[in-house]
């Protein structure tokens, strides 16, 4: 289960820049000194050298991930960087299923329009993250007329929490 919380954006993209630059140092440190030492291992042989070396630089990168995942991703530095991926992996599932959600939210489905309704909050606030004024605006229409039919039928629009399984059972 998923929740959108209320994080300060000019924030959100400063604790994400920092945490990135992190990882990248990390990666710049690690992807050297495997992409360094890992010809060493096989024999320096001039016609594979680079195959050697980028081989390093990869495996470097693995490292990088399985650092990130097993000691970073509960660190307070990471918490921002961390729920921006948890919000965009979650806007994803839902808009892989999205044409056949606004199907049943015009078939008058009650938690089809509930899911289409956290869809609109977080990817409204993703967009404000990133400063996409532009997507804002495109999403405004479809926003007002969904938040609109909700409230007509007397149905929470603070729909702040979104859970995959609920997905799955409406759109099947």
């Amino acid at each position: 289960m998923f929740e959108i919380k209320e994080i300060d954006p000019h924030q959100y993209r400063v604790k994400t820049r920092n945490a990135t630059l992190r990882v990248m140092a990390l990666f710049i440190v690690i992807g050297f000194l495997t992409s360094y030492f890992f010809p060493s291992l096989f024999g320096e042989n001039p016609h594979n050298l680079l195959t050697l070396q980028i081989m390093g630089a990869l495996i470097g990168l693995g490292l990088v991930f399985w650092i990130t995942a097993k000691f970073f991703k509960h660190q307070p530095w990471m918490q921002e960087a961390m729920y921006g991926w948890q919000l965009k992996r979650s806007l994803m599932h839902i808009t892989n299923a999205m044409r056949s959600l606004q199907e049943k939210v015009e078939a008058g489905d009650v938690e089809a329009m509930k899911i289409l309704r956290f869809y609109h909050l977080g990817i409204t606030q993703m967009y404000t993250f990133e400063q996409n004024t532009s997507g804002l605006i495109d999403l405004k229409v479809e926003k007002d007329e969904l938040e609109a039919k909700m409230r007509e039928l007397g149905v929470d629009t603070e729909q702040t929490q979104f859970d995959l399984d609920k997905l799955k059972a409406v759109v099947g």
